[in-house]
Protein backbone atom coordinates (compact mmCIF):
# COMPACT_ATOMS: atom_id res chain seq x y z
CA UNK A 1 0.00 0.00 0.00
CA UNK A 2 0.93 3.50 -0.90
CA UNK A 3 2.74 5.09 2.54
CA UNK A 4 0.89 8.54 1.44
CA UNK A 5 -2.12 6.84 2.00
CA UNK A 6 -1.64 5.58 5.21
CA UNK A 7 -5.06 6.73 7.56
CA UNK A 8 -4.18 9.02 10.48
CA UNK A 9 -6.91 8.88 13.55
CA UNK A 10 -7.92 10.61 16.89
CA UNK A 11 -10.47 9.72 19.32
CA UNK A 12 -12.84 12.12 21.26
CA UNK A 13 -13.43 9.41 24.02
CA UNK A 14 -16.69 8.56 24.49
CA UNK A 15 -17.70 11.80 22.76
CA UNK A 16 -20.48 11.46 20.16
CA UNK A 17 -19.83 14.00 17.03
CA UNK A 18 -21.59 15.12 13.95
CA UNK A 19 -19.57 17.83 12.26
CA UNK A 20 -16.06 18.34 11.30
CA UNK A 21 -14.77 21.56 9.60
CA UNK A 22 -11.39 22.86 7.77
CA UNK A 23 -9.91 26.20 9.02
CA UNK A 24 -7.52 28.23 6.83
CA UNK A 25 -4.26 28.36 8.55
CA UNK A 26 -1.88 29.06 5.71
CA UNK A 27 -0.66 26.05 4.13
CA UNK A 28 -1.65 23.39 7.06
CA UNK A 29 -4.08 21.34 7.65
CA UNK A 30 -6.15 22.51 10.40
CA UNK A 31 -9.81 20.94 11.35
CA UNK A 32 -12.73 21.95 13.87
CA UNK A 33 -14.67 19.17 15.25
CA UNK A 34 -17.80 19.41 17.78
CA UNK A 35 -19.36 16.93 19.88
CA UNK A 36 -22.70 16.54 20.47
CA UNK A 37 -23.97 14.71 23.69
CA UNK A 38 -26.95 15.56 25.55
CA UNK A 39 -26.26 14.80 28.89
CA UNK A 40 -22.50 15.40 29.14
CA UNK A 41 -20.23 18.45 28.72
CA UNK A 42 -19.53 19.36 25.18
CA UNK A 43 -16.54 20.27 23.27
CA UNK A 44 -14.56 21.69 20.44
CA UNK A 45 -11.53 20.44 19.34
CA UNK A 46 -9.54 21.70 16.67
CA UNK A 47 -6.44 19.32 15.82
CA UNK A 48 -3.72 19.45 13.24
CA UNK A 49 -2.83 16.75 10.74
CA UNK A 50 1.00 16.88 10.23
CA UNK A 51 1.60 15.60 6.82
CA UNK A 52 5.26 14.19 7.34
CA UNK A 53 4.67 12.64 10.53
CA UNK A 54 1.04 11.16 10.00
CA UNK A 55 -0.82 12.43 12.99
CA UNK A 56 -2.75 14.37 14.44
CA UNK A 57 -2.30 16.77 17.13
CA UNK A 58 -4.67 19.11 19.30
CA UNK A 59 -4.30 22.64 18.93
CA UNK A 60 -7.43 23.40 21.33
CA UNK A 61 -10.06 21.93 23.26
CA UNK A 62 -12.88 24.88 23.87
CA UNK A 63 -16.13 23.98 26.14
CA UNK A 64 -19.49 24.68 24.52
CA UNK A 65 -22.43 24.67 25.93
CA UNK A 66 -24.71 22.69 24.45
CA UNK A 67 -24.70 19.62 21.16
CA UNK A 68 -22.56 21.58 18.08
CA UNK A 69 -24.73 20.85 15.29
CA UNK A 70 -22.51 22.46 12.53
CA UNK A 71 -19.12 24.59 12.83
CA UNK A 72 -18.35 27.04 9.85
CA UNK A 73 -14.97 28.88 10.04
CA UNK A 74 -13.51 32.50 9.06
CA UNK A 75 -10.50 32.86 9.33
CA UNK A 76 -9.68 32.78 12.97
CA UNK A 77 -13.57 32.83 13.60
CA UNK A 78 -15.54 29.72 14.18
CA UNK A 79 -19.44 30.06 13.89
CA UNK A 80 -20.67 27.50 15.73
CA UNK A 81 -24.63 26.38 15.90
CA UNK A 82 -25.33 24.50 18.93
CA UNK A 83 -28.29 23.04 20.90
CA UNK A 84 -28.77 24.04 24.29
CA UNK A 85 -29.91 20.66 26.20
CA UNK A 86 -32.13 22.43 28.80
CA UNK A 87 -33.91 24.79 26.40
CA UNK A 88 -33.83 22.70 23.51
CA UNK A 89 -33.35 25.60 21.06
CA UNK A 90 -30.64 26.68 18.60
CA UNK A 91 -27.99 28.77 18.70
CA UNK A 92 -25.48 30.68 17.16
CA UNK A 93 -21.70 31.30 18.77
CA UNK A 94 -18.84 32.69 17.21
CA UNK A 95 -15.51 31.66 18.69
CA UNK A 96 -12.13 33.66 18.13
CA UNK A 97 -8.84 31.47 18.21
CA UNK A 98 -5.95 33.07 19.70
CA UNK A 99 -2.46 31.80 19.99
CA UNK A 100 -1.03 29.66 22.29
CA UNK A 101 -4.38 27.38 22.51
CA UNK A 102 -6.24 30.66 24.12
CA UNK A 103 -9.26 31.47 22.63
CA UNK A 104 -12.68 34.46 23.43
CA UNK A 105 -16.02 34.27 22.82
CA UNK A 106 -17.19 36.89 20.98
CA UNK A 107 -21.10 36.59 21.25
CA UNK A 108 -23.32 33.73 22.15
CA UNK A 109 -26.86 34.23 21.28
CA UNK A 110 -30.26 32.23 20.27
CA UNK A 111 -31.30 31.60 17.23
CA UNK A 112 -34.64 29.64 16.43
CA UNK A 113 -34.36 27.41 13.07
CA UNK A 114 -30.88 28.37 12.46
CA UNK A 115 -29.36 25.79 10.02
CA UNK A 116 -26.54 27.50 8.24
CA UNK A 117 -23.48 30.10 8.54
CA UNK A 118 -22.06 31.09 4.81
CA UNK A 119 -18.59 33.09 5.09
CA UNK A 120 -17.75 33.86 1.85
CA UNK A 121 -13.90 34.32 1.44
CA UNK A 122 -12.49 37.97 1.66
CA UNK A 123 -15.79 39.60 2.22
CA UNK A 124 -17.34 41.80 5.96
CA UNK A 125 -20.91 39.83 5.11
CA UNK A 126 -22.27 36.55 6.60
CA UNK A 127 -25.25 34.28 5.54
CA UNK A 128 -27.38 33.42 8.13
CA UNK A 129 -30.04 30.63 6.98
CA UNK A 130 -32.57 29.45 8.81
CA UNK A 131 -35.52 27.16 8.05
CA UNK A 132 -37.53 30.26 7.12
CA UNK A 133 -35.41 33.16 6.00
CA UNK A 134 -32.05 33.93 4.91
CA UNK A 135 -30.40 37.06 6.55
CA UNK A 136 -27.42 39.15 5.53
CA UNK A 137 -25.37 40.26 8.29
CA UNK A 138 -22.09 43.21 7.79
CA UNK A 139 -19.26 42.35 10.62
CA UNK A 140 -18.44 45.58 9.87
CA UNK A 141 -21.08 48.03 10.46
CA UNK A 142 -22.46 44.99 12.70
CA UNK A 143 -26.19 45.52 10.45
CA UNK A 144 -28.82 43.37 9.58
CA UNK A 145 -30.36 42.82 6.07
CA UNK A 146 -33.29 40.01 5.61
CA UNK A 147 -33.05 39.16 2.06
CA UNK A 148 -35.20 36.28 2.13
CA UNK A 149 -38.18 35.28 3.99
CA UNK A 150 -40.50 32.51 3.54
CA UNK A 151 -43.95 31.02 5.14
CA UNK A 152 -41.87 27.29 3.97
CA UNK A 153 -39.63 25.30 5.79
CA UNK A 154 -36.12 24.43 4.25
CA UNK A 155 -33.78 22.25 5.51
CA UNK A 156 -30.17 22.99 3.87
CA UNK A 157 -28.72 26.12 2.46
CA UNK A 158 -25.79 27.02 0.25
CA UNK A 159 -24.58 29.86 -1.65
CA UNK A 160 -23.24 30.00 -5.11
CA UNK A 161 -19.46 31.13 -4.05
CA UNK A 162 -19.67 32.48 -7.88
CA UNK A 163 -22.70 34.42 -7.91
CA UNK A 164 -23.60 36.13 -4.25
CA UNK A 165 -26.86 36.66 -4.73
CA UNK A 166 -27.86 33.15 -6.06
CA UNK A 167 -28.99 30.77 -2.91
CA UNK A 168 -29.94 27.27 -3.24
CA UNK A 169 -32.15 25.32 -0.61
CA UNK A 170 -33.22 21.75 -0.48
CA UNK A 171 -37.22 20.90 1.45
CA UNK A 172 -37.19 17.40 1.65
CA UNK A 173 -36.52 15.79 -1.97
CA UNK A 174 -36.64 18.87 -3.71
CA UNK A 175 -33.95 21.75 -4.31
CA UNK A 176 -35.08 25.29 -4.61
CA UNK A 177 -32.71 28.22 -6.45
CA UNK A 178 -33.44 31.41 -6.03
CA UNK A 179 -31.55 34.49 -6.88
CA UNK A 180 -31.77 37.68 -4.25
CA UNK A 181 -32.72 40.16 -6.82
CA UNK A 182 -35.61 38.24 -7.98
CA UNK A 183 -38.82 36.51 -6.23
CA UNK A 184 -39.20 33.71 -8.46
CA UNK A 185 -37.58 30.17 -6.90
CA UNK A 186 -37.21 27.38 -9.00
CA UNK A 187 -38.52 24.38 -7.48
CA UNK A 188 -37.59 20.80 -8.59
CA UNK A 189 -37.83 17.49 -7.91
CA UNK A 190 -34.06 16.29 -7.27
CA UNK A 191 -34.17 13.00 -5.36
CA UNK A 192 -36.71 10.55 -4.15
CA UNK A 193 -35.98 10.54 -0.21
CA UNK A 194 -34.89 13.36 1.71
CA UNK A 195 -31.42 15.61 0.57
CA UNK A 196 -28.72 15.20 3.17
CA UNK A 197 -25.82 16.87 1.82
CA UNK A 198 -25.18 20.00 -0.96
CA UNK A 199 -21.96 21.34 -2.40
CA UNK A 200 -21.00 24.07 -5.07
CA UNK A 201 -18.27 23.01 -7.12
CA UNK A 202 -15.46 26.14 -6.11
CA UNK A 203 -14.19 25.94 -9.98
CA UNK A 204 -17.31 25.58 -12.07
CA UNK A 205 -20.07 28.21 -12.25
CA UNK A 206 -23.47 26.54 -11.64
CA UNK A 207 -22.38 23.07 -10.84
CA UNK A 208 -23.88 21.60 -7.40
CA UNK A 209 -23.41 18.03 -5.95
CA UNK A 210 -26.41 16.63 -4.17
CA UNK A 211 -26.41 13.20 -1.57
CA UNK A 212 -29.62 12.01 -0.84
CA UNK A 213 -31.21 8.81 1.63
CA UNK A 214 -32.51 7.27 -1.73
CA UNK A 215 -28.83 6.30 -2.20
CA UNK A 216 -27.95 8.48 -4.81
CA UNK A 217 -25.55 11.30 -5.29
CA UNK A 218 -26.04 13.92 -8.45
CA UNK A 219 -23.89 16.60 -10.08
CA UNK A 220 -26.52 19.30 -11.25
CA UNK A 221 -25.97 22.41 -13.56
CA UNK A 222 -28.49 24.62 -12.06
CA UNK A 223 -29.49 26.54 -14.98
CA UNK A 224 -30.94 23.10 -16.45
CA UNK A 225 -32.95 21.54 -14.05
CA UNK A 226 -34.14 19.64 -15.49
CA UNK A 227 -32.53 16.27 -15.00
CA UNK A 228 -28.53 15.47 -13.39
CA UNK A 229 -25.75 16.18 -15.66
CA UNK A 230 -24.31 13.15 -13.87
CA UNK A 231 -25.61 10.43 -11.50
CA UNK A 232 -23.94 7.76 -9.37
CA UNK A 233 -26.05 5.30 -9.49
CA UNK A 234 -24.43 1.99 -7.94
CA UNK A 235 -24.37 3.23 -4.31
CA UNK A 236 -25.69 1.14 -2.06
CA UNK A 237 -26.25 3.25 1.07
CA UNK A 238 -27.48 6.93 2.04
CA UNK A 239 -24.86 9.27 0.63
CA UNK A 240 -24.79 11.31 3.80
CA UNK A 241 -21.69 13.99 2.51
CA UNK A 242 -20.68 14.66 -0.88
CA UNK A 243 -18.13 17.21 -1.21
CA UNK A 244 -16.25 18.92 -4.03
CA UNK A 245 -11.98 18.93 -3.65
CA UNK A 246 -11.81 22.56 -3.16
CA UNK A 247 -8.41 22.71 -5.05
CA UNK A 248 -9.25 20.14 -8.10
CA UNK A 249 -12.86 19.48 -8.70
CA UNK A 250 -12.43 16.66 -10.64
CA UNK A 251 -12.01 14.77 -7.28
CA UNK A 252 -14.99 14.09 -5.30
CA UNK A 253 -16.03 12.45 -1.82
CA UNK A 254 -18.87 11.03 -0.99
CA UNK A 255 -19.32 9.37 2.70
CA UNK A 256 -21.96 6.85 4.04
CA UNK A 257 -24.29 5.75 6.66
CA UNK A 258 -22.31 1.94 6.34
CA UNK A 259 -19.36 4.17 7.72
CA UNK A 260 -17.15 4.12 4.32
CA UNK A 261 -15.93 6.74 1.87
CA UNK A 262 -15.85 6.66 -1.74
CA UNK A 263 -13.43 9.20 -3.82
CA UNK A 264 -13.96 9.47 -7.74
CA UNK A 265 -12.92 11.40 -10.43
CA UNK A 266 -15.31 13.17 -12.60
CA UNK A 267 -13.47 14.75 -15.43
CA UNK A 268 -16.50 14.70 -17.53
CA UNK A 269 -18.30 17.30 -15.36
CA UNK A 270 -15.64 19.49 -14.15
CA UNK A 271 -13.73 22.38 -15.22
CA UNK A 272 -10.72 20.24 -16.43
CA UNK A 273 -10.67 20.69 -20.44
CA UNK A 274 -10.59 17.13 -21.85
CA UNK A 275 -8.24 16.41 -24.55
CA UNK A 276 -10.10 13.08 -24.98
CA UNK A 277 -13.26 11.60 -23.84
CA UNK A 278 -12.23 10.00 -20.51
CA UNK A 279 -14.54 7.85 -18.45
CA UNK A 280 -15.20 8.84 -14.93
CA UNK A 281 -13.99 6.21 -12.27
CA UNK A 282 -13.46 5.11 -8.39
CA UNK A 283 -10.45 6.10 -7.39
CA UNK A 284 -10.45 4.39 -3.64
CA UNK A 285 -12.85 3.19 -1.01
CA UNK A 286 -11.82 4.13 2.49
CA UNK A 287 -13.65 1.74 5.26
CA UNK A 288 -12.05 2.78 8.43
CA UNK A 289 -14.87 4.04 9.97
CA UNK A 290 -17.03 1.66 12.26
CA UNK A 291 -20.10 3.79 12.03
CA UNK A 292 -22.41 6.73 10.31
CA UNK A 293 -20.14 9.21 8.97
CA UNK A 294 -21.94 12.72 9.90
CA UNK A 295 -18.65 14.65 8.54
CA UNK A 296 -16.45 15.29 5.63
CA UNK A 297 -13.98 17.76 5.03
CA UNK A 298 -11.13 18.56 2.54
CA UNK A 299 -7.99 20.30 3.48
CA UNK A 300 -7.89 24.21 2.85
CA UNK A 301 -4.06 23.82 3.58
CA UNK A 302 -3.41 21.52 0.24
CA UNK A 303 -5.49 19.31 -2.13
CA UNK A 304 -4.89 15.83 -1.28
CA UNK A 305 -6.07 15.71 2.62
CA UNK A 306 -9.54 14.47 3.53
CA UNK A 307 -10.66 14.66 6.99
CA UNK A 308 -13.85 12.36 8.39
CA UNK A 309 -15.93 12.24 11.71
CA UNK A 310 -18.20 9.52 12.71
CA UNK A 311 -20.78 9.64 15.07
CA UNK A 312 -19.02 7.44 17.59
CA UNK A 313 -16.15 10.13 18.12
CA UNK A 314 -13.41 8.81 15.83
CA UNK A 315 -11.75 11.46 13.14
CA UNK A 316 -9.48 9.79 10.51
CA UNK A 317 -7.28 11.62 8.26
CA UNK A 318 -6.76 9.96 4.84
CA UNK A 319 -5.20 11.34 1.60
CA UNK A 320 -5.52 10.94 -2.01
CA UNK A 321 -3.80 7.73 -3.29
CA UNK A 322 -0.01 9.02 -5.01
CA UNK A 323 -0.54 7.62 -8.47
CA UNK A 324 -4.07 9.90 -8.55
CA UNK A 325 -2.12 12.64 -7.28
CA UNK A 326 0.15 12.16 -10.38
CA UNK A 327 -2.51 11.97 -12.64
CA UNK A 328 -3.89 15.08 -12.16
CA UNK A 329 -0.46 17.35 -12.06
CA UNK A 330 1.35 15.98 -14.57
Amino acid sequence: MDQQTQPAQISFGEQNCRCVSNIVFNKRHVFAVGTWNAKKNNEIYVNEYLELEQKIVQLYKIPINGMVEKIIAKKEQLYVIYIDPQQRKTKLCCIELADNGRHQVNFDLLYEGLTNVICPEDDPIIYLSSNKSIIQFDLNKQSFDNIIDDNDLYNLCEQDPHHKNLFVRSQNNYLCIQDTREKKVNKFKAHSLQILDIDFNPNKQYYLITGGEDCLAKVWDIRKTQYAIKSFEDLQNSVLQAKFNKFHDQLVSLAFDDGTISLYNITSVSSVPQLNKEEDYLVKQYDEHEDSIYGLSWSRGTAWVLASIGYSGHMIINTVPTTEKYKILL
